[in-house]
């Protein structure tokens, strides 16, 4: 009886090891983007949730409100891009919107420690959301801020009746909560639509040259809500053009 057995290799050699972590090397290349692009998707779709939430808040407020949206300045007018222009009718100041939304969205009383704490009003995938600098030093005494910003159009006591399409008109956007490309963090919960260079009466600090705080957290672009409660995704240059006059922020075109 032949009693050798063969050889068993108890190990890899050395180039198999190298072929090994060559292949893992490459999977990992092609598969850590698209877990990042999912992770980025998921959150985009979730910042997307929260907008629809609020706009849904507001129309409820609406409906309690004979079909007024939410006024925190203390003057009515249907022209702010104009009569903003020297600042008379900046004070006095009612409150954020978001703070009024609060008894719509959870219980409690609408302050705005319970708009910081809700985390509805914070996108997942915005790295400074309740900027503490914004009302202490950037913009001293103005709102608390979170991840997102209203259509300056729409505070001054504008009724539902008057927007004149209300399936394409934004009432509420994602804020620039990080500096970009030189250009500091938007520290306030509205946005100034009305800043364009062809707006030779726009208060000069309202102008900003990123499109009036416009957030292009989610691949370029950000979510938004309509006058009518419905939301979306949307880069720059679908809602605004400085050149053509196109500007979807403006409820009377």
């Amino acid at each position: 009886m032949d009693t050798h057995r063969p050889n068993r290799r108890l190990g890899f050699t050395l180039i198999e090891l190298l072929v090994v972590i060559a292949i893992i090397a490459i999977l990992a290349a092609i598969l850590f983007p698209v877990f990042a692009q999912a992770k980025a998707a998921a959150k985009k779709t979730a910042c997307l949730s929260n907008v629809k939430q609020i706009g849904l808040a507001s129309q409820l407020y609406i409906q309690d409100f004979d079909d007024a949206y939410p006024q925190v300045k203390a003057t009515t007018t249907s022209q702010p891009q104009i009569d903003d222009a020297d600042g008379s009718i900046e004070e006095p100041d009612l409150g954020s919107v978001f703070t009024w939304l609060i008894p719509y969205i959870q219980k409690g009383e609408p302050t705005d420690e319970a708009m910081i704490r809700n985390k509805l009003y914070v996108c997942p995938a915005d790295p400074n959301p309740n900027d503490p600098a914004c009302p202490t030093t950037i913009n001293e005494g103005g709102p608390q801020v979170n991840s997102y910003l209203i259509n300056g159009f729409f505070v001054w006591g504008l009724n539902e009746s008057q927007v004149q399409h209300v399936s394409n008109t934004l009432y509420f956007g994602e804020r620039r909560s990080v500096p970009f490309n030189g250009v500091p963090q938007y520290c306030d919960d509205i946005y100034h639509s009305w800043w364009n260079t062809s707006n030779p009466v726009a208060p000069e600090n309202d102008m900003d040259p990123q499109a009036g705080a416009i957030s292009d957290r989610h691949l370029g672009g950000g979510n938004y809500v309509f006058a009518d409660g419905h939301g979306g995704y949307k880069k720059p240059s679908q809602i605004f053009n400085v050149a053509t006059g196109f500007d979807m922020s403006n409820p009377f075109q």
